[in-house]
Order: C-alpha cells, then structure tokens, then sequence
C-alpha cells in the first residue's frame, strides 16, 4: 500500500499538471483535497499543530470567509449573495491542506510541485498555440483563452506556472536544469498570448524577485554560460509572442492618449477609472459592510450611468480593494488585505533563514502575480483563483515549516 507522502507527492503532480489541460480540474482536486484531510482531522488521522504561521494564515482565511457571511447577514433580502458561503469555503482549507501536505519531506514536496508545474506549464503553451493557429491574425483582438476559456484564469495559471519553473530553473541540487527552463519558457509564451496586461509585468518582477531575494540564483546567473542562456531564452520568448505582446500594448498607449486616464465608455482604461470612481462612492453609502452583491451591480450601474452617460455592469470592480470596498466595505477590505499581509509578515519573520529562501520567494511571487491582477483586474473570487492561491500558500507555509524543523534539528545534532 501507498505511503501518506507517496500518495500526496503523485497527487501534487497530477493536480498542478491539471493546470494545462484545464484550471477546473485543478480545482476539483484541491476541493478534494481538503475534504479528505478535513475528514482525516476528525478521525483522529492527521495531528493538529501549534505552528503559529499556519494558525495565522488559517485565522486570515476564517476571516475572509466570516466576512462573506456578514455581507449575507448585513444584504439578507439579495440572494446573489447566498453562494459566498460556498464559494469561500476553501479559505477554511489552508489547515487541513497544510496538515496533509506537511506530510511530505521537503524534497519530495519541492519537486512534486516543480514536476506538476513543468507538465502544466506545457498545456498551457499548448493551448496558446492550438488557439493560434485556428484564430484569424487579428493581432490586437487575439487572447489565448486556454481551457477555462477566460483569458484572466488562464494568464493567472501561466504566472503561477511561470514562478514555480523558475523556481526550479534555479534550485540547487535539481537535475534536468534545461527542461524546467524550457516549461517556464512555455509558461511565460501562454502568459504573452493571454494578452492580459495587467499580468504582464510579472514577466518582469518575478525574475527580478527571485534574484534580489535568493543569492542562490543570482550566483547561478552570474556563470556566464547560465547568463548567455538566459539572455538567449528571453529574446526567443520576446520574439515569438512578440506580435501578441506589442499590439496589446501599443493597444493600451493608444486607448491612454485617447481618454486622458479620465472616466469614459470608450474604452477599457475609461472603463476602470469611471469603476474606481463609482466603487468610492458606493463606499460612502455602506462604509462598514457594504451594499452586498446585487447591490453593488445597481450601484455600479447607476453611477457609471450618471457618470459617462451609459452603464457599465461587470461582474467586480476591476480593482481588488475597489470590488471590497462595494460588496462590503471596511470589513471586507480588511478580510482580503489580511490574505496578502499575513504571509507577506512570515516571508519578513524568516528572511534570515537561508534554508527558507525557497518558500519566501514562493509566497512573494504568489503575492505578486496576485497583487498585480488586484490592481486592474479580479484577485479573488474565481474558483481557479481561490484554489490556486489556498493550496500554494499552504505548499508555501509546508516548505517553511520544514526549513525552521531542519534548521533545528541540525542545531541540536
């Protein structure tokens, strides 16, 4: 019979390989996961913990769920608000999955995710390139859907595919160097061919992040070889996706000069300014939990109208904070700034730890990729999203933990 890490390390693989075939069944997998540990904590099968770090991240988790709950309890009459209390269930799930996931070495945990992520990264390019070739040449319209069919889940998973290759690109003791390279590549040419600009400079920061905070890589980078070959990938990539990449950027300069960055109908920058606009308003009206969700929609409906002459309805703000703000103000900002703070805080507690350099870099990407959609686009509140974030940062918290242990253990030895 299989052992508990055995059996979590063939899952861990299946389930970020998943993510190249489709963010859905990533989903269903992680929904699984952290059913089947949760049963394992009430059957007495999986030991509970006092590691402060995942004790504070699940708190964090509890609280975004309990603010769900007050938007249901302060909204009772609108009933779009009612599937918060399912959709935010999995923010209950960063203990049980830790206490699963924990289970495994670190080694093992390492390169389960790096193997999965390499596998998805090449769905992901796959579907980028299938979607290419039977779309008209129409540079600026074209956006890679992949299988969840929505450029923004799918540019979401080839960020986070992205950061875990180069995590693995750059990792001591990792065989097999080239083809991780090759899967972040793939990762980065799916990101390019979502035509998702506001996820786009994690092409940027999240090189930039690894090097500044892992002197690991920044000593592997400076061999001149890996440098050459750096410098080489990076062209190769730029040059390939680069008609996608230049005509939704010189999309995004052409729709600036035509609004001024002023509120307007016209065109998606005008879009969001007239959003954030309205988003503050709707703040005003509710300041402590909000309008609650269909609320929220007339509110941004009538204000957009009022505002540049037509409505303007999506299904969030366009901005992290601005979305919390409406749905349920003051305590749902709190719930969702404290996702980002608390692990954010823990990178900070560890730095000094170099065993833990893996797992900051890990957590700080996470936070990247999802700060940047939170800025111009949705963060939370996509099933893809909401999994892909609770089971890294558990993964996360696991390597942590398990760097502080070993540090200790070799202490005392």
């Amino acid at each position: 019979m299989l052992s508990n890490s055995t059996l979590n390390r063939y899952y861990m693989i299946v389930m970020y390989a998943a993510l190249g075939i489709g963010g859905s069944v990533f989903s269903i997998m992680a929904v699984g996961a952290a059913v089947f540990s949760t049963a394992k904590i009430f059957l007495g099968r999986l030991t509970m913990t006092r590691q402060p770090m995942i004790l504070s991240v699940a708190v964090a988790g509890l609280a975004y769920f309990g603010s769900g709950l007050l938007i249901i309890a302060a909204n009772p009459a609108d009933a779009a608000n009612y599937t918060l209390a399912i959709e935010r269930l999995i923010f209950l799930g960063f203990l049980p999955l830790y206490l699963q996931i924990s289970l495994m070495d670190r080694e093992s945990l390492r390169d389960s995710l790096e193997i999965g992520a390499a596998l998805g990264a090449v769905g992901v390019a796959t579907w980028a390139v299938v979607e290419w070739a039977v779309y008209p040449l129409e540079t600026i319209s074209f956006r890679a859907h992949g299988a969840p069919g929505n450029p923004g889940p799918y540019a979401t998973t080839a960020a986070v595919l992205f950061a875990c290759c180069l995590l693995a690109s750059f990792r001591a003791g990792r065989t097999r160097r080239p083809l991780f390279v090759a899967a972040s590549l793939c990762a980065a040419f799916g990101l390019i061919m979502s035509g998702m600009r506001t996820v786009y400079p994690a092409l940027i920061v999240l090189p930039v992040l690894l090097f500044i905070t892992w002197p690991e890589a920044r000593q592997r980078l400076a061999k001149r070889g890996a440098m050459w070959a750096f410098a080489a990938s990076a062209v190769l990539l730029v040059s390939v996706g680069s008609v996608v990449l230049m005509s939704r950027l010189g999309h995004l300069l052409t729709m600036a000069n035509f609004s001024g960055f002023s509120p307007t109908a016209a065109n998606s920058i005008g879009e969001r300014i007239a959003l954030w606009h309205c988003a503050g308003q709707a703040l005003m009206e509710a300041p402590l939990l909000g309008l609650g969700r269909s609320g929220a929609y007339q509110y941004m409906g009538e204000c957009t109208n009022a505002l540049v002459g037509q409505p303007i309805v999506y299904s969030h703000f366009h901005n992290a904070i601005a979305t919390a703000a409406a749905f349920g103000g003051l305590v749902e900002i709190s719930a969702t700034v404290a996702l980002l703070l608390v692990p954010f805080y823990w990178c900070w507690r560890y730095w000094r730890d170099s065993d833990a350099r893996y797992a900051i870099v890990l957590i700080l990407s996470v936070l990247a990729i999802y700060g940047l959609n939170g800025l111009a686009n949705l963060m939370l509140g996509h099933d893809i999203h909401d999994m892909l974030f609770v089971h890294l940062i558990a993964v996360a918290c696991a390597l942590l933990a398990g760097s502080r242990a070993e540090t200790s253990a070799s202490g005392h030895s």
